[in-house]
């Protein structure tokens, strides 16, 4: 959502000759991993800014590390063993650094160093509702306060009215990034210039709501945006911003 303040994250910067970590290194192919799952958290020291991960079924984790201070989405690479020990390079074009420590107990916390820059991370595995925002969702909604667009005109707008760009989404993926495709034209004879360059950042899971990362324009920390996404139920999620609520759904016909 357009909305949101925006940390201008740079993609390809520095090449660094770090080994990179072996994925299946510690990996039992017979057994299913039980860390398997979604898990976020922040880190600080030398550098400062938000990490999401999935560990897949057989200890494989993929993930993303954001720097909120050097403006970067580094990915991961690396995998957790049975005991919930997690190593990972943290990769930006070529491999900058490592992620190292243990998952258990529903927590997560170590240490990592990325380009000379070093310090701790923690945080905590999902739960399996703030697990449902990984998916692909098709913008519905938004309800204002009544009156807001007049006396008399309708206090919702919905996906087909003709202010929006067709096919708005927001996607959610388990590498802890996310692509955000919203247009509209509100002027008061709209013709939306469609289709429009897609948003694309990272999120992660904080305690009761989801930090939002952007990849363009600003230098802000989007903490002061939380978006705080409720389930009415499995085919939606609403939020509110600036007293608006917005909805979306996985079938816009369910």
């Amino acid at each position: 959502m357009k909305k949101l303040f925006y940390l201008f994250l740079v993609l390809g910067l520095f090449a660094c000759n770090i080994e990179p970590v072996d994925d299946t290194i510690n990996i039992n192919p017979n057994l299913e991993s039980e860390f398997k799952g979604l898990w976020s958290g922040s880190f600080s020291g030398e550098d400062n800014g938000t990490w999401t991960l999935t560990v897949q079924n057989t200890g494989i984790v993929v993930g993303s590390f954001t720097s909120k201070d050097h403006n970067e989405i580094h990915s991961f690479s690396g995998s957790v063993d049975e005991n919930g020990d997690i190593l990972a390079s943290i990769v930006l074009e070529n491999v900058t650094g490592s992620f190292a420590g243990n998952l258990n107990n529903g927590l997560g916390s170590g240490s990592y160093s990325v380009n000379s820059r070093s310090g701790d991370f923690e945080g905590r595995s999902s739960t399996d509702d703030e697990s449902r925002i990984v998916n692909h969702w098709n913008y519905y909604s938004a309800e204002y306060e009544e009156g807001f667009w007049g006396a008399n005109e309708a206090n919702i707008l919905y996906y087909d009215n003709e202010i929006y760009c067709p096919e708005l989404y927001m996607e959610f993926r388990e590498d802890g990034t996310f692509t955000d495709y919203f247009y509209a034209d509100y002027s008061t004879n709209p013709n939306p210039n469609c289709p429009q360059d897609p948003m694309f950042g990272t999120f992660s899971v904080q305690d009761g709501y989801y930090e939002m990362l952007y990849e363009l324009g600003g230098s802000q920390d989007l903490s002061e945006s939380d978006i705080y996404i409720t389930y009415p139920d499995d085919n939606t999620i609403n939020y509110e911003y600036f007293d608006v609520l917005y909805t979306y759904k996985i079938d816009l016909n369910d």
